[in-house]
């Protein structure tokens, strides 16, 4: 069965490590949010903090996600590049580090401007309430009733369909998915030994679900490549997702210019990962730990 798998003491020293990475990158990054800042140099600071580290590499792209963008937004390659982050803005950080395949994800909201502070203040308690529940044999509706319970009693809706998830080596999406509103919720267990992504984002908008808008920044493989380029992406970044960013850089070292990557990608049969958007324009505030189910209850990682 997924999940009760036993790790050995190395992935276990590979897991602690992607997560206590996550968890140093976040609060190094969290005084650079500023308005005013490039988009692209939040993008690179944190690609650099992460990847410091012998052997850590990135779990996936650093998401920075404004105001009602939830998730799946990042710096554009240059020149193209040009935002900067606004007055007033509620911004997400989402990122993760991976040891040897063994990954983290972690993710904060930062208010610019000091509003909004108890949508934001939504996420962290919804977050924090489920992680305190967490157990072997818990159904995975009763940590989805829980978040949903915490977000409405702050007077907001959870987004129905961005969920937490479990984490496999390798693997960022792997078996359980741990949404934050019941009726969505599985009757599937938890179990000893799974290793989860638990997210929950709260929104003020009025419809309470994301839809992918704009064009992808963000692209994964299922591993079958066509193209020499494509090869090369999949041999770097496996089936992890990577940024259009990222990819330009890493194929500039090795004189691999493409001029539309993107579309070479589209048609490589990669997949893009559009930003993901709440669909009346409400904001949306984010908060995630990765934690490890032990038969005491979930150990937070990040």
């Amino acid at each position: 069965m997924g999940g009760s798998m036993k790790l050995s003491r190395e992935a276990l020293q590979d897991l602690f490590l992607a997560g206590k990475i996550a968890h140093l990158t976040l609060n190094q990054i969290e005084r650079h949010i500023k308005p005013g800042v490039p988009i692209s140099s939040i993008h690179d600071s944190i690609v650099k903090f992460i990847t410091q580290t012998k052997g850590v590499r990135l779990a996936f792209p650093p998401n920075i996600s404004i105001d009602e963008c939830a998730a799946h937004d990042t710096a554009a390659p240059d020149p193209y590049e040009r935002r900067v982050i606004p007055k007033n803005a509620l911004v997400k950080i989402d990122i993760g580090a991976s040891v040897n395949g063994m990954l983290s994800d972690s993710a904060m909201t930062i208010s610019t401007g000091g509003k909004h502070l108890k949508l934001v203040k939504a996420s962290i308690s919804a977050l924090n309430n489920a992680i305190d529940i967490i157990r072997p044999g818990l159904r995975v509706r009763r940590i989805s009733a829980v978040i949903q319970d915490t977000i409405e009693g702050y007077g907001f809706k959870p987004v129905t369909n961005i969920t937490g998830h479990e984490m496999e080596k390798g693997n960022l999406h792997a078996g359980l998915s741990i949404p934050s509103t019941e009726s969505f919720a599985q009757r599937s267990k938890i179990k000893k030994g799974m290793i989860l992504a638990i997210e929950p984002f709260s929104t003020r908008g009025s419809a309470g679900y994301v839809e992918g808008r704009g064009s992808p920044l963000i692209f994964s493989s299922d591993g079958r490549p066509k193209s020499d380029v494509g090869k090369v992406l999949v041999e770097r970044y496996k089936k992890l997702p990577f940024s259009l960013r990222s990819a330009t850089f890493f194929l500039r070292e090795r004189s691999m210019e493409v001029e539309d990557l993107a579309k070479l990608l589209d048609e490589d049969n990669f997949h893009g990962y559009r930003p993901l958007i709440e669909k009346s324009g409400g904001l949306v505030s984010q908060a995630e730990h990765t934690v490890l189910v032990t038969s005491k209850g979930a150990r937070v990682l990040t």
